[in-house]
């Protein structure tokens, strides 16, 4: 079993089966996330799809070791959700309610970074809720901090404090 380094090398060659081992690999994960930011199932697979076919497309754009590229994939696609989410926003001129907002899934708890995300849930619940609110909205919801404290009726400047010490709180719980 090739390490991800080492598919990414063969992506870099054109190896069609370096990125089925890496889809195999991280597919489910990336389609969860995908899911838990859309709230809907063909969104997601598309925005799955645009994952591997960015990495397909652009191998070089990872530059780390190999223990961080599950988290280099996720944040791709967390940015490609986030930018569907934003689009359909957009065109059908919807807002977001605050009343409505929970915290995503994330599925598939199988390895130990995904028994993290996992627990994830149970340390966002742990932070105080203008903590919590401010992290969900910012990075499943896909807003701004701007559009944060717009929604919320708070200075920009509380926005910004709530999701600093909110991510601090985060790290410590589940580690860097």
């Amino acid at each position: 079993m090739d390490t991800d380094l080492a598919l990414i090398a063969r992506i870099k060659r054109r190896d069609a089966s370096a990125l089925a081992e890496l889809y195999d690999r991280y597919g489910a994960r990336v389609y969860s996330l995908a899911c838990a930011i859309l709230d809907e199932e063909m969104a997601a697979q598309e925005v799955t799809q645009d994952t591997f076919i960015k990495l397909w497309e652009h191998p070089e754009s990872y530059r780390y070791d190999d223990s961080r590229f599950a988290a280099w994939l996720l944040m791709v696609a967390r940015h490609l959700a986030i930018d569907h989410l934003r689009r359909e926003r957009v065109r059908s001129g919807r807002t977001l309610s605050i009343d409505a907002m929970e915290f995503p899934e994330i599925l598939d708890a199988t390895h130990d970074v995904e028994a993290r995300w996992r627990d994830l849930r149970h340390v966002l619940d742990g932070l105080p809720a203008e903590q919590r609110d401010v992290i969900v909205l910012a990075y499943y919801h896909g807003l701004s901090h701007s559009e944060i404290a717009d929604a919320l009726k708070l200075p920009l400047g509380t926005v910004k404090t709530r999701l600093r010490l909110g991510m601090e709180k985060l790290r410590q719980a589940i580690g860097d």
